[in-house]
């Protein structure tokens, strides 16, 4: 998959780039960017993908993710309250691999730090209790300045370096080699049908966003993919479907529905075929029965 690659701005203050994001959703598309990111969701609900992982995230989780390692945090569908009209909060560091020099990494100090950020290439999530720690450090990170701001990020990079308490996201995951040279076309297709995994899909307005006609989009997806678009499609609604099978109450009809599928009997034979069990099954082994 090639997704945009993001520019991420320049702070003439600070040698990272540091945020504090409120908004109504989170509103960067699939995309990737040399940088590596330290991800803190405050607040806000819903499936992110990172790397080949489609799971579910909530608020409080935080995220280490490596250079170049593709990512986007799909949000719920939430209508905003009077009282908090910005429901998705985030706090969220970016810092070049060698901000500090590639002399720094080399000290017995940082070295640490270096294989942490190495690690970071299949993603890292913090489990407790360095989560709770780290959480409380982003906060006060956003409250510091200069130098201290600085060696405030550099503790919580070693921090987690010396920690066990990490857990891989995208484990096995090989980013494709050819990640940064950006492809456009295939970027504005896996975008949309990522952010519109419930909606139908139209080979000829797929195509259209490629600015291909049907016939040859078809070649060229299965080509850069390694499957067809329609594979490709129903494997991420798929995974999709996994996620409200495991978190909600609702009935399979109503969950095929949600999950892009016309017909109940296609969505029970196509989930059989990739999880080798029906969806009732799947929620019968969830809940131990």
């Amino acid at each position: 998959m090639r997704p945009d690659r993001l520019l991420v701005p320049q702070q003439p203050h600070r040698s990272f780039d540091l945020r504090h994001e409120r908004l109504p959703f989170f509103t960067n598309p699939w995309h990737f960017h040399p940088e590596i990111e330290l991800n803190y969701v405050v607040n806000s609900t819903g499936m992110r993908f990172i790397g080949h992982t489609i799971e579910r995230f909530s608020g409080g989780e935080i995220v280490l993710l490596g250079s170049n390692l593709p990512h986007y945090w799909k949000n719920d569908v939430v209508h905003p309250e009077a009282e908090n009209p910005a429901p998705a909060e985030a706090i969220v560091a970016r810092f070049a691999p060698q901000f500090a020099g590639e002399p720094f990494w080399e000290l017995p100090e940082t070295k640490p730090i270096q294989r942490l950020l190495n690690r970071a290439g299949i993603g890292l999530k913090l489990l407790e209790p360095l989560r709770t720690d780290v959480a409380r450090q982003l906060v006060a990170l956003l409250e510091n300045e200069g130098l201290t701001q600085l060696t405030a990020l550099l503790h919580i990079l070693d921090q987690i370096a010396h920690s066990e308490a990490v857990l891989p996201i995208a484990p096995g995951y090989v980013p494709n080699q050819q990640v940064t040279r950006q492809s456009e076309r295939l970027s504005r297709v896996i975008g949309h049908l990522m952010q519109q995994v419930e909606a139908p899909v139209s080979l000829a307005e797929i195509a259209e966003l490629a600015n291909m006609n049907p016939a040859a989009f078809c070649r060229y997806f299965k080509s850069q993919m390694g499957q067809t678009l329609t594979q490709f499609v129903t494997d991420l609604r798929i995974r999709y479907a996994c996620d409200l099978l495991t978190r909600t109450d609702e009935s399979i009809t109503f969950i095929s529905e949600q999950s892009g599928f016309e017909n109940i009997s296609y969505f029970v034979q196509a989930f059989r075929k990739k999880q080798g069990v029906t969806p009732a099954r799947f929620r019968q082994r969830l809940r131990g029965v």
